[in-house]
C-alpha cells in the first residue's frame, strides 16, 4: 500500500523487565520486547510511527513506556499511560503530557471490573483527572459492558478509543444484537474505534475472516474515527492465565501482521479508506 502519511501503529507494548519490574498484582509474566525489538517490527510492517501503550504487567508503573516514547522520540512516537486517577495529580497529568502520552487507559477488562456502576465511576474519576487536557480516554472492555456505559461515553466531552474492536467476541450468542449496539455507540462523534487485536474478536480463529461481513459495518458506523494497531509483541490468552504460575514466562502468541494489515485494506473497501484508518486520523488524533 502506498501512503501520504506514514502508516501508525497504534497498539503495541514494550516489556523491559532487565531495566523495570513488573508490578507484584500482574496477572501474568511477559518476556523482553525491547524498544529495538519494537522498531524491527515496524520495520517489518513499513509503520513509521507508533503509540506505545502501557501494558497491565506494569501497573501505574509508566517507566518503560515512557523510556521507548523518548528512545524513539516525539516525531515517531506517543504513548497511552495507566495512573490511579485517586492518587495522580495535576502536575503529574502535565509531566506525561509532556513526554508524549496522549491517553490515559481503562484496562478494565484485565482489572476484572465489569460492575456497570464501578466502570462507570473509574471513567469519570479519570476524566476529571484529566480536565484542562486533551487526552484521550482508552477503554478496554468485554462489548456487553461498554454497550452500557454508553450513556457515559454520551456524556462526557472528551474522546473515547474502544480498544480490540471494542471487546468484541464473534462467537458470542447475541452476536446480531450486540453489532446493532456498537454501532449504535459509535455513532457518538466523540468515540474512536481501534481495529486491533482482531484474533482476540475472533476467538483465537485460524483466520480473521469471522470479522469480514463485521468490521465493514463498525468502520461505516464510525466514518473518520477508526485506527488500527497490531496488538504487538501479542501477548496470550487471559484465559489460560489462572493455569500459569506468575515465576513462568508466557510466551508472545504467533500472528501474522502483515495479513492483518491485509486484512484491514480489505475491510476498508478502498485505499483511500485505509489510507485513512492506518495514517490521517491517528495522525490527526495524535499530533503526528
Amino acid at each position: 500500500m502506498t501512503s501520504h502519511l506514514p502508516v501508525v501503529d497504534c497498539h503495541v507494548h514494550v516489556f523491559l523487565p532487565e531495566c523495570f519490574s513488573f508490578s507484584a498484582r500482574r496477572s501474568y509474566t511477559p518476556g523482553p520486547a525491547t524498544t529495538a525489538d519494537l522498531v524491527a517490527h515496524l520495520d517489518r510492517i513499513g509503520a513509521h510511527r507508533v503509540l506505545v501503550v502501557q501494558p497491565s504487567p506494569y501497573g501505574t508503573d509508566n517507566r518503560a513506556t515512557l523510556a521507548a516514547i523518548a528512545k524513539l522520540g516525539l516525531d515517531r512516537a506517543r504513548g497511552v499511560a495507566v495512573v490511579d486517577p485517586r492518587q495522580v495529580t495535576s502536575d503529574d497529568i502535565r509531566t506525561l503530557r509532556a513526554q508524549g502520552v496522549v491517553a490515559c487507559r481503562a484496562n478494565l477488562k484485565t482489572r476484572g471490573t465489569t460492575d456497570i456502576e464501578d466502570c462507570a465511576a473509574y471513567l469519570r474519576a479519570l476524566d476529571s483527572v484529566l480536565l484542562g487536557t486533551d487526552m484521550a480516554i482508552e477503554i478496554y472492555l468485554p462489548l456487553p459492558t461498554l454497550l452500557r456505559l454508553r450513556p457515559v461515553l454520551a456524556a462526557t466531552p472528551r474522546v473515547f478509543i474502544l480498544d480490540h474492536f471494542a471487546g468484541l467476541d464473534t462467537t458470542s450468542a447475541n452476536l446480531d444484537a450486540e453489532i446493532d449496539a456498537l454501532c449504535d455507540l459509535l455513532s457518538l462523534p466523540n468515540v474512536i474505534l481501534k481495529a486491533s487485536g482482531a484474533c482476540r474478536a475472533t476467538g483465537y480463529s485460524a483466520t480473521n475472516d469471522p470479522l469480514d461481513p463485521i468490521a465493514p459495518l463498525l468502520f461505516r458506523a464510525a466514518p473518520g474515527r477508526v485506527i488500527w494497531g497490531s496488538d504487538w509483541p501479542h501477548t496470550g490468552r487471559s484465559a489460560e492465565r489462572a493455569f500459569r504460575p506468575l515465576s513462568e514466562v508466557e510466551p508472545f502468541m504467533s500472528i501474522d501482521d502483515m495479513r492483518a494489515l491485509a486484512d484491514l485494506q480489505r475491510w476498508a473497501g478502498s485505499s483511500e479508506h485505509a489510507q485513512a484508518i492506518l495514517a490521517e486520523t491517528p495522525a490527526q488524533l495524535f499530533g503526528f
